[in-house]
Order: structure tokens, then C-alpha cells, then sequence
């Protein structure tokens, strides 16, 4: 079996725009006024995560044979997305729930992206259940570290301290639903 030619000119293509893009990113660091990327403001370094994993994305997403990074693209894009709120509010405790994001939540968007791309719905429909099941671990967790806890060191007020019950309830309403829905399907 002959080696397709069109795949590998895409892959050299898009090898090339990557370390274009790195290069740029390092250039970017060298040559940034220091308070952008270090120092008081802080702000910018979050894009040294999220310019990488764009990047993959959208190789992810246009080239043939390489489907599959669309998942590291999302997950590390989201990892800086995630990053940059923390840093912007000072809210690195959040870590203890925001992992949901990235994984199964990045994980699913990456799978769904890529069934997409490539038109498989089997990938798509695990995408879509793992992207379900990282914002319920989100929100969940996020109700109890926040809501019980208050590990962000910030007092929400009666929303706050509302957020976990509601967050539960609406969880087993859910599961009622659901388990209703497929006993009425099942004969």
C-alpha cells in the first residue's frame, strides 16, 4: 500500500503552521512589555496555554488524518480559558472543582468536535455524554466547595448558601425524568 501524498503534504502544512505559531508565541514573550506577561497586571501569560491549544484545534479541525487533536486542542485551550478567569479574579481555589472543565468536560468537547469533523455519531454522542457529565461534576462540586466550604474565600449571600439544594434537587429531577423517560420506552 502506497503512502497518500495529500495526507502528508497536509501534515507537513500543518507542522509548519505550528511552529509558526510557536515561534510567534516565544517571539511574543521576548518582546511583550514586561508587565504584560509578568510583574502587577498578570493578565497575558494564560495565552501562552491557550494560543498552543487554538492552534491545535484548528488543525484539529481542517486537516485530514488528524481528527484527534481536536481533543488535547480543547482540553488545553480550555485549561488556559480556565486559567486566565483564575488569575483575572484571583480565584485559584476553584481548582478543586474546575478540573471538571477540562476532564470529561474538555475531553467530550474534543470527541464531539472530532465526530463531527469526521462524521461519526457514535463519537459525538460520547462526546456530548462526557461534555453532560463535566458540567454536572462542575456544578456539583462547585455547589459544595463553594456554596459549603466557601474555599474562593467570597461570600455568595443567599445565593450562595441556596446553590447546592437547588443544584441537588434539580440533579434528582433529572434522574426521575429520565428514569421515567426509559421505562415508558422499554415495552
Amino acid at each position: 500500500m502506497q503512502p497518500d501524498p495529500r495526507r502528508a503534504a497536509d501534515s507537513g502544512l500543518w507542522l509548519g503552521v505550528l511552529l509558526i505559531a510557536l515561534g510567534i508565541v516565544f517571539l511574543a514573550a521576548i518582546f511583550v512589555p514586561q508587565g504584560f506577561l509578568t510583574g502587577a497586571s498578570q493578565l497575558g501569560w494564560p495565552l501562552l496555554i491557550v494560543i498552543p491549544g487554538v492552534t491545535l484545534l484548528v488543525m484539529g479541525l481542517t486537516a485530514s488524518g488528524v481528527q484527534g487533536l481536536c481533543i488535547p486542542g480543547t482540553m488545553l485551550t480550555i485549561v488556559g480559558i480556565i486559567l486566565a478567569v483564575q488569575n483575572a479574579f484571583d480565584l485559584y481555589p476553584t481548582w478543586a472543582y474546575a478540573w471538571a472543565l477540562i476532564a470529561p468536560g474538555g475531553v467530550g468537547l474534543g470527541m464531539w468536535l472530532q465526530g463531527t469533523v469526521s462524521g461519526s455519531p457514535g463519537l459525538r454522542a460520547n462526546g456530548a455524554r462526557l461534555m453532560a457529565t463535566g458540567a454536572l461534576l462542575f456544578l456539583g462540586f462547585g455547589a459544595f466547595f463553594e456554596g459549603l466550604l466557601h474555599i474562593s474565600g467570597r461570600d455568595f449571600g443567599v445565593v450562595g448558601q441556596a446553590f447546592l439544594p437547588v443544584v441537588l434537587i434539580l440533579f434528582g429531577v433529572l434522574l426521575l425524568v429520565r428514569r421515567v423517560l426509559q421505562a415508558g420506552s422499554t415495552p
